[in-house]
């Protein structure tokens, strides 16, 4: 086959496979989300086979999936005894775990911003916390875009201090409302240097909204999924960030200038997530020449996609994204304080 895919297509393409592997989405449902990349049902199956994706051989329900052993083995889940919001205890239908009103914020809003170019505004969420530390946490979401469920995220990221701050990836493209079930094909299809430069205006927005009188102020950022992948993309990009978590985030095909970072980088896996946890040993190649601090944690136990609450108690993993969270919390800690 020709057609080379990007990195970026690849990556929502497999996911999608995934769902369907694990009988979350139907051949046909399949086909057609990644039609919205490739352009019709034809070049679908020509991708897919490429990519080595077999739809024309029986399913079989891939490890974490509904009724399989590993999605009832999680360890049983309890609120960690900390000062700031962490996931539920269990999966939920309800995606705001912190309430916009909660005592720990300031306040918490969507809210517009110009992109750098001046071409186009983007769309974000904003979350502030009561006592603030003077830095910021920029939250990365999933392939499906800035969901009620990612400005949760942004909000518990507050709860810790952190003023937290999200972007829709395709705002210029309409965003999530506009682009309805073609988002994660219109995803695909955008670049990375686009995503890069607009997640670089949001961090520059972070650093003057969170900014404090006689401190520095310092970024984080962390991304699930997809946001994983961009996490990833913009720290190679060396935007100005102290720290960074991807959680489970596919590593570009070229990760070489990770040797050259100066962020902090705690990488989060799932131990049946192997497609994508895999690719550590080159992420950890890179940035061993890099001098940067990092780390790893694999959670055991569950599959990709396990820290979102509202994926069903199949996918979820409540201990593993409380363990996860309060990481990744603990790290910004660290890295992000003057």
């Amino acid at each position: 086959m020709s057609q080379q895919w990007t990195d970026l297509q690849r990556y929502v393409i497999e996911e999608h496979f995934e769902d369907y592997v694990e009988g979350r989405i139907s051949r046909r449902e399949l086909l057609r989300r990644v039609s919205y990349i490739t352009g019709g049902i034809a070049a679908s199956l020509a991708a897919l086979s490429a990519l080595g994706c077999n739809v024309e051989s029986p399913r079989t329900v891939a490890s974490g999936a509904a009724g399989s052993p590993a999605a009832t083995a999680n360890p049983p889940s309890s609120q960690p005894n900390v000062p700031y919001a962490t996931p539920p205890a269990a999966a939920t239908t309800n995606p705001v775990t912190v309430k916009p009103d909660d005592p720990r914020l300031r306040a918490a809003n969507p809210v517009s911003i110009p992109s750098g170019d001046g071409k186009a505004s983007l769309s974000g969420y904003e979350a502030y916390p009561a006592v603030a530390t003077g830095h910021g946490v920029l939250v990365m979401h999933e392939n499906t875009g800035l969901t009620a469920h990612i400005q949760d995220v942004i909000r518990r990221v507050a709860t810790a201090g952190y003023m937290g701050f999200g972007i829709d990836l395709l705002s210029r493209q309409g965003g999530v409302e506009k682009l309805g079930g073609g988002y994660s094909g219109a995803l695909a299809n955008t670049t990375v240097d686009q995503m890069n430069a607009d997640l670089v205006t949001a961090v520059t927005y972070i650093q003057a909204k969170a900014a404090t009188a006689g401190k520095t102020t310092k970024v984080g950022a962390v991304g699930f999924c997809f946001g994983g992948g961009t996490t990833w993309n913009i720290v190679i990009a060396g935007a100005p960030l102290a720290a960074a978590v991807p959680f489970y985030g596919p590593l570009p095909s070229d990760a070489s200038r990770l040797a050259a970072t100066q962020t902090a980088v705690l990488a989060i896996y799932a131990e049946q997530d192997t497609r994508i946890t895999a690719s550590w040993p080159d992420a950890e190649a890179q940035l061993k020449k890099s001098g940067a601090p990092y780390a790893t944690k694999v959670e055991p136990g569950v599959g990709h996609a396990f820290h979102n609450d509202t994926n069903g108690p199949t996918r979820y993993g409540p201990a593993q994204a409380q363990d996860a969270w309060v990481l990744t919390i603990e790290w910004f800690r660290r890295y992000l304080a003057t």
